[in-house]
């Protein structure tokens, strides 16, 4: 028997939540979708509102400060829903659409709960420089990010991922995951494991931490760089009074840096047409990308090449 589904959702995880209902033969009753790419590249295959028009699945796009209201709560409660499933969807739910569908209400979180509750992107393991990326099949319930986990997947951080390339992979898994499990969730035998609260955490993203930060180490800084490097906005700094977005990186071994004894942490220690050498708060980071937002047309390289003598320049 087809389940009735609401499905609250954005980007990539919506397209293949609605592949995956459609396949298991679910009637999928309205589809909420974030009102604009809230900040993210969004590529027209991730975009979950042309999905639900092509299968003529009927389409919200509330503000999402609006979603709790119990103007929309109304909404979903006329279309009768036996689950609530929600995933990538940057808000928490009150009781009153918690309290709606008699089966239960779902979510898929992009990190391994407990660790990195709240509005944890998908690449977050990476960007606390873990092995791998993981995301979570779990209950709804109150509180943030902590009810009972059904199952959970999880992709291996390849040296030349990005956040973009392994947050991808990472979503298929999480997709894996709702169809190994999606099953017994429908059979009443779905797995309800408890959170483990002592080694819970919480992390809100905010791109306020794009801006490097020079005093950190090499490989957090490293991380920060191709988390959030093409298609997303980048991280940056300031160089010679200009924005800076700095695309990519690599960390430099012990073994090759260049001797660096008072200099400061941001201090470029050497510019070369291969990129500059900056000192960290620990270690030395090569950056290989960057460009100027106020100047596309010239490379960061360019601007700072000294014309004689040895120029002390200082990122940030």
């Amino acid at each position: 028997m087809a389940e009735r589904v609401f499905l609250i959702t954005s980007h990539y995880m919506g397209v293949l939540y609605i592949d995956e209902l459609l396949r298991a033969g679910e009637e999928i009753v309205g589809v909420v979708a974030w009102p604009d790419d809230g900040g993210w590249h969004v590529p027209p295959e991730y975009d979950v509102r042309s999905k639900a028009f092509r299968h003529y699945l009927p389409l919200y796009e509330p503000d999402p400060a609006d979603l709790n209201k119990p103007e929309f709560v109304d909404v979903i409660r006329k279309l009768e829903p036996d689950y609530i499933i929600s995933g990538y969807y940057a808000k928490i739910f009150k009781k009153d659409i918690l309290s709606l569908p008699p089966k239960g209400c779902i979510n898929i979180h992009p990190t391994g709960l407990p660790r990195f509750r709240g509005l944890s992107p998908y690449f977050t393991h990476m960007l606390f420089g873990d092995d791998h990326n993981y995301i979570t099949m779990h209950w709804l319930d109150p509180g943030v990010d902590t009810g009972d986990i059904i199952g959970q997947g999880k992709v291996e951080i390849r040296p030349d991922d990005t956040g973009f390339t392994c947050g991808h992979r990472l979503t298929e898994a999480g997709a894996a995951t709702f169809r190994e499990y999606w099953p017994q969730v429908k059979a009443g035998a779905a797995p309800r494991i408890k959170q483990d609260e002592s080694i819970a955490s919480n992390f809100n993203f905010s791109w306020d931490m794009a801006e490097i930060d020079w005093t950190k180490s090499n490989l957090e800084i490293f991380n920060l760089v191709r988390c959030i490097t093409k298609p997303f906005s980048g991280a940056w700094t300031t160089i010679g009074g200009y924005k800076m977005n700095v695309w990519k990186a690599r960390l430099v071994e012990r073994s090759n840096e260049i001797p660096a004894l008072e200099e400061k942490p941001g201090e470029v220690l050497a510019l070369t047409g291969k990129g500059m050498w900056v000192k960290c708060g620990t270690g030395q980071l090569q950056i290989l990308e960057a460009a100027l937002e106020e100047r596309p047309e010239i490379t960061p390289f360019e601007l700072v090449a000294p014309t004689g003598g040895r120029v002390r320049l200082i990122l940030g």
